[in-house]
């Protein structure tokens, strides 16, 4: 993760709720310094956080990322264009999320369960 997943989780919290900074910080058990730290791209949340976060500000997983065509907007109109976030993707990396955008929900569902079973058999 980088400072454009920073500026977008800001834009997300300011977009998604009226909390602040504090707020957030209090709701995830963590000082405000450190959920600054994650709004400015100095720390990273781990995986329980960033399912909190999602939590707290009602967004999936992939919006929280960016990787929602919503997201990606944003990360674009402020001039990133988010490679920074995920790196350049091959073609063959395009036409799985192509085809992952395809599906629908108990297809993305059944498909994650499969990703996760073979990345823990690494």
């Amino acid at each position: 993760m980088s400072k454009s997943f920073g500026r977008h989780l800001r834009d997300l919290r300011k977009k998604h709720s009226k909390y602040s900074q504090r707020d957030m910080a209090d709701m995830l058990n963590i000082s405000r310094s450190t959920y600054t730290y994650y709004e400015t791209g100095k720390s990273e949340p781990g995986q329980e956080k960033l399912k909190k976060i999602c939590d707290i500000l009602n967004v999936d997983f992939n919006t929280l990322l960016g990787y929602s065509d919503e997201g990606l907007t944003a990360l674009v109109a402020s001039g990133d264009s988010g490679n920074e976030l995920f790196g350049a993707l091959s073609p063959n990396e395009e036409q799985i999320i192509l085809a992952y955008r395809s599906m629908n929900s108990e297809e993305k569902e059944f498909i994650g369960k499969q990703i996760t079973k073979i990345v823990k058999g690494q």
